[in-house]
């Protein structure tokens, strides 16, 4: 225990300790009453533009909008389109030879839609800005833009080349069976990732009413393959196994006793993105570690003081092989396999048309 001299000097000690916390908050205090807290930092407007060229298309369209700040916050800015729009820019794509020398320039018009579904944003006035110039992949293309206020903006592409799919080709089928179903293409110039997609289109109908169909898709995606050079040198193959894709269809259209189904035809599809679109994407990606926070990336810049502004001037490329048919075996995985029975699968033989229900077959 404490003595009583002890105790004195303890309580005298904890009254000047009281005097000087009161004191140094009271200091704190005006201090702070001296200051105002600032949440938005001076107004600051940036352009934000996003294109993607494609040779193979007759339009080509960017999207131009900026940032907006105030005092109301960002869901009350974006109501009004003169928060997210200028309201004056002028648009040109310059068509480049391999020195850089302009040989061609194109402009860019304006269009205007308030065709929208209702969201977040102003449905008034969204505006793009296109253009039918020729694409061609032999020459780089550079977008400008001219904007009052000292916010221009420009940004140079290579076009993705052509994207050649080499298996299935002609009046190939694709097979699922003991070997896995292979999707082979080649390289694109100017090309780093690929995605493919399968479209399985079928016809859908009631078994009370086979006449009231309806065409469906269901897309199945390839996984993205990573290209080791930009000279189109290269062949890509991708397999797919019986187990994978006809787990896929049966969780994704589902067994049924209501309804029939056709299998009409598969769409092979490859997209590839040029070296910059690829780089944004990986950027963009989920983060799979505790930092989430991801780096700024962006190729399209101001001319004037050499500062980045936001968004993404790049060129994408599409190879196609439409209404592809499947081999007899995988026909017959289809309408009978242990995974797709009792989906309502028909096959046509001869004059009957049989499915499968419970695991036998049933013709009518």
């Amino acid at each position: 225990m404490l003595q009583r001299k002890e105790l004195n000097a303890y309580v005298v000690f904890l009254a000047h300790m009281k005097k000087f916390i009161l004191t140094l908050i009271t200091l704190i205090t005006v201090i702070s009453c001296d200051n105002t807290l600032e949440i938005n930092a001076d107004y600051d407007v940036e352009n934000v533009v996003y294109g993607l060229l494609d040779k193979d298309l007759d339009t080509q369209w960017v999207r131009l909008h900026r940032t907006y700040l105030g005092e109301d916050g960002i869901l009350a800015g974006a109501v009004h389109s003169d928060s997210l729009y200028f309201d004056t820019a002028a648009l040109y794509l310059a068509q480049l030879n391999s020195s850089g020398t302009v040989v061609n320039t194109y402009e860019f018009f304006r269009k205007d839609t308030n065709m929208l579904n209702p969201g977040i944003f102003t449905t008034d006035n969204y505006r793009l800005y296109w253009t039918d110039a020729p694409i061609d992949r032999q020459y780089d293309y550079r977008i400008k833009g001219f904007i009052p206020g000292n916010n221009n903006f420009e940004a140079i592409t290579p076009i993705v080349g052509n994207v050649e799919i080499t298996k299935p080709r002609g009046f190939q089928k694709i097979s699922f069976g003991i070997s896995n179903a292979e999707f082979k293409w080649d390289a694109a110039r100017n090309a780093r990732l690929y995605q493919g997609y399968l479209h399985f289109k079928y016809k859908e109908a009631p078994r009370n009413n086979p006449s009231d169909s309806t065409i469906k898709i269901l897309t199945y995606a390839l996984p993205v393959r990573t290209g080791s050079n930009l000279n189109g040198s290269g062949t890509f193959v991708s397999e797919v196994t019986y187990d994978s894709y006809f787990r896929f269809l049966k969780n994704n259209i589902g067994a049924s006793t209501e309804y029939v189904r056709v299998f009409r035809s598969i769409d092979v599809e490859i997209w590839a993105a040029a070296d910059d679109y690829a780089t944004y994407i990986n950027v963009n990606q989920p983060s799979q570690g505790i930092v989430q926070e991801k780096p700024l990336f962006t190729n399209v810049y101001n001319p004037d003081n050499g500062a980045d502004c936001l968004g993404l001037f790049s060129s994408r490329a599409r190879g196609i092989q439409e209404d592809v048919k499947l081999s007899t075996s995988a026909m017959d995985s289809l309408w009978k396999g242990v995974f797709t029975c009792d989906m309502g699968w028909i096959d046509f033989q001869g004059i009957d048309s049989c499915m499968c229900v419970d695991g036998d077959k049933v013709c009518f």
